[in-house]
Parts: C-alpha cells; structure tokens; sequence
C-alpha cells in the first residue's frame, strides 16, 4: 500500500510544491560606497544603487565604509556566495570628468569630419574659423580633462555559479549609466510582442511520470516478491490442488496489476487536479497504454519470480531492474538534463516510452506522438506474456 500508492502520493505532493514555486528568484547584492558628500552618498552612485535595486533582482545590501572586505567576508561565513559591488571614492567626479571628456572628443571629431568632407565648399575665413575652434577645444579637453575612466569593483566567489547573472545584470546597467553620462541615444532596440503558449507546470510532467513509474515498480517488485513469497510459503502448492489453472492464475495477476494501475492513475490524477490544477483527462488511448503497461510490468515481475528460485534473489533482481530505470528513464526529470550517453541509455528502457506516451496523451493531448509508445510496450508485452507462460512451471510450484 505504501509503495502503491503512498509514496508517489508524496513525491507528486513534494516535487509539484518544490519545483512548481513561482517566486522570482532575487540575488543578494552587498554594496560598499566611497563616494560620500558629507556623509552621504553622491547623487551619481545614489541613482546607480536605485538603479540596480529598480531591477527587482537584487536584494541590495549596504556595508559600512570602514568594513575590510576581506576579513568581513571570512569572519561571516555564509553558506550563499558573497557578491560585493564597491563604488570608490571619487566615483561621481571621474565620472562626470570622463562624460565631458567624451562629449568634448565627439565635438571635436565631428568637426574634424566636416573640414574633411565640407572644407572645399567653404571659403578660407570660414575654414581657419572651424579649424582654430577645433584646436581651442582640442587644448582646453587636455589640460583640463583626464581620460581616466570611473572604475566600481564586483567581487565574486569563483563557485559562485550565479555569478555571470550577477555580473550581467549589472554590467547591463551600467551600461545604460555610461549612455546616459554621454547623451548617447539607442541605435539598435529590441521590440517585445506577446507570444501565446500554453505554459506547463512541473506537475504537468511530474504526474504521467509518476503514473509509469510506480505501474513499472508494482509489476517488477511488487510481483516478484508476491510470487516468490507465494512458492516460499506454500501458498502456490495449494493453489495448484485447485482447479484453477496456470493460464487462469497469471491472468489473475495480470488482472490484479491492471486494477491497481487504473486505481493509482486515479488517485494521481485527482490529486494532481485539486493541488496543482492539472487537466489531465485519461481517454480511451491512456487507459489502453496503462493496460500494456501494467501487462508488461507485471508479466516481467511474473518471468523475474518464474526463473529465479531464491527468494531474497528474486527480490534483489526486481529491485536491481527496476530501480535504475526508475530514474534512468527520464520519469522523475526530463532527459534532456542528463549526459548524452545516459539519454542514449533512458531510450533503451521501456519506461521511457511508458511516460513519454502518457506525457504525449494526457498532457500534450497528442495521441499520435504516442504511437512508438504503444507499439514498444505492446511488444515487449506479447513477449514477456509468453516468457511468464513459458518459465511459469505449475506443477513443480
């Protein structure tokens, strides 16, 4: 009962809650500031901290000016990465200096461009003008300019792995200070349109995952420990002094297995709709793809427990098959997140092809993408009914 039903009860309940949060996730950003006026920060490096917080990605923190960065950070350890964004002293003034600078440089060059390009069209008066302007500019930007740009520190753990989103983010920002401290306007800009999907939950992929996986681990444990119980304990020699013979008996429990998917695919189902909202309507092709689901899980549960005499054997074996596939097969998180070879690997498993066809008929509502599914399982499920026939050996039970 626990494993039937309990336990992906509570794997649904833990993963659908866990990873179906929808908070947006905010980083914690410490900032030092240098940049004072009479104890207060500089209009420049106070909108640049207001323009970081206007971003929601940070939470921002402030450390007091006479904190040594390097002793702070290893008298607080903190099992979260320390970001630190330090604005140093100076900040505002080498700023404004290098912005002016700037501007002064474009000047310069534009005129620069019309001598060039509009200097034969000018007469000798208004040529010597524009060039001793130019030349005038040209001295005053060196004597009075420096080209030292504004420089602000980010510090970052090397293991930090939020670290380039951080980094991002900020440089973006930054970014939009350096335009605006030059006037530069946009030349290239990105135009956003709404983009109609259906957007799916994590239990939209949790819930047929699940479904498959504990029919799979019903049939390959569960069955094999049944069967081999039943021989230790004496219980299949008095089935056999019955009538009921050995056709009738695996029909049983094929039966019995097929009951038990169909009960847990509904409680799965309904408890996935009153939690997490999902639409996920079994029709006739789910109900069939369960049906040569559990045949086949069961019927390799019936072989497993047929072939191996031991008991605690037998057991092992269910458990050594059926675990690995459990989370090989891609039913607990998708395939695409595990290396290459053990995607090559999950394809081998039907599993696989369980979860993806109940994916593809409850979630995607596309019947037609589960027809691989039908036709592996179906397979596997006419071989593994002969096999449970063949190795079944009524009398010797």
């Amino acid at each position: 009962m626990f494993f039937s039903f309990l336990f992906p009860v509570m794997l649904l309940l833990i993963f659908g809650t866990v990873f179906g949060a929808t908070e947006s996730v905010k980083y914690t950003l410490h900032i030092q500031n240098f940049d004072l006026d009479d104890g207060k920060p500089t209009n420049l490096s106070d909108a640049l901290i207001k323009a970081l917080d206007s971003t929601g990605t940070f939470d921002l923190e402030s450390l007091d000016t006479n904190i040594n960065i390097t002793r702070y950070v290893k008298e607080n350890p903190s099992f979260s990465s320390y970001r630190i964004l330090i604005i140093p002293e100076g900040f505002e003034q080498t700023a404004l200096n290098k912005s002016i600078s700037v501007r002064m440089g474009v000047i310069i060059d534009t005129l620069v461009q019309i001598e060039e390009l509009y200097g034969s069209y000018m007469n000798e008066s208004e040529r010597e003008n524009i060039t001793q302007g130019r030349e005038a500019l040209s001295q005053w930007k060196n004597a009075t300019l420096t080209a030292e740009s504004a420089e602000l520190l980010l510090l970052t753990d090397q293991a930090d792995q939020a670290a380039p989103i951080v980094k991002g983010i900020v440089y973006s920002v930054v970014n939009a200070f350096n335009n605006e401290l030059i006037g530069g306007e946009e030349v290239v800009n990105i135009a956003t349109q709404p983009l109609v999907e259906r957007r799916l939950k994590p239990a939209d992929y949790y819930l047929p995952g699940y479904i498959a996986a504990f029919i799979m681990t019903n049939g390959i444990i569960g069955v094999t420990s049944t069967v081999s119980e039943y021989r230790r304990n004496g219980t299949i020699k008095r089935i056999v002094a019955t009538p009921l013979n050995k056709s009738s008996w695996i029909l049983a429990n094929v039966g019995q297995q097929t009951l038990l998917a169909f009960l847990l695919m509904i409680v799965m189902v309904g408890l996935g709709w009153l939690v997490f909202g999902v639409r996920a309507l079994p029709d006739h092709y789910a109900l069939s793809l369960i049906f040569i689901g559990a045949v086949t899980f069961c019927c390799i549960g019936i072989v497993l427990g047929g072939v191996i005499k031991d008991v605690e054997a037998a057991t092992g074996a269910g458990n050594a098959i059926a675990f690995p596939m459990m989370f090989l097969s891609g039913a607990f998180w998708p395939v695409e997140m595990m290396p290459s070879y053990l995607q090559t690997v999950a394809k081998f498993l039907p599993l696989y092809y369980f979860h993806q066809g109940l994916r593809n008929i409850m979630i995607y509502q596309n019947p037609a993408e589960a027809c691989v599914a039908f036709l592996v399982l179906g397979s596997l499920a006419i071989i593994f009914v002969l096999l449970a026939i063949k190795v079944t050996k009524w009398k010797d039970l």
